[in-house]
């Protein structure tokens, strides 16, 4: 079972991984986009068009996982804060059959989340059906849906 605590960790740890692929895809995004250089068919502009909707659609995305990290974060603070957890105080967070976390806090209150190491998967209960599930709003696919 996981607890309150340990499901903060998870989050952020899974929010910095967002952030990341996102930045990195919008700043791949832009340096592919499709530029104006005086083009005078209208096929052209609407192809230019369409590439800087989902240059934006994507600047969107970045910036509302960066926000759900920033709000994670101030959590994880006032939850060191309640303990009265010194900066820089090193917590191990295990979050059971996914990985270990590394959680701390710095002098500047930005908290800081590294993966140590990868666990063993959890024994599958047979009395439990597990149901897998895909998160299409984390693919990359070129889906009109999503950018």
């Amino acid at each position: 079972m996981e607890g309150e605590f340990t499901n903060y960790c998870k989050q952020y740890y899974e929010l910095l991984q967002q952030v990341d692929e996102k930045e990195h895809r919008l700043i791949d995004m832009i340096d592919n986009a499709l530029p104006y250089t005086g083009q005078t068919d209208v096929a052209d502009l609407d192809a230019i068009l369409h590439c800087n909707r989902r240059i934006l659609k994507m600047r969107d995305l970045t910036d509302d996982a960066i926000e759900a990290k920033q709000e994670t974060e101030g959590i994880i603070l006032k939850i060191l804060e309640y303990f009265e957890i010194p900066t820089n105080t090193h917590l191990t967070c295990e979050v059971p059959g996914l990985y270990e976390l590394r959680v701390w806090a710095d002098e500047e209150n930005t908290v800081h989340c590294y993966k140590i190491k990868d666990l063993a998967p959890l024994e599958e209960d047979e009395n439990i059906i597990t149901i897998p599930f895909t998160d299409k709003r984390n693919s990359w696919e070129d889906d009109e849906e999503f950018l």
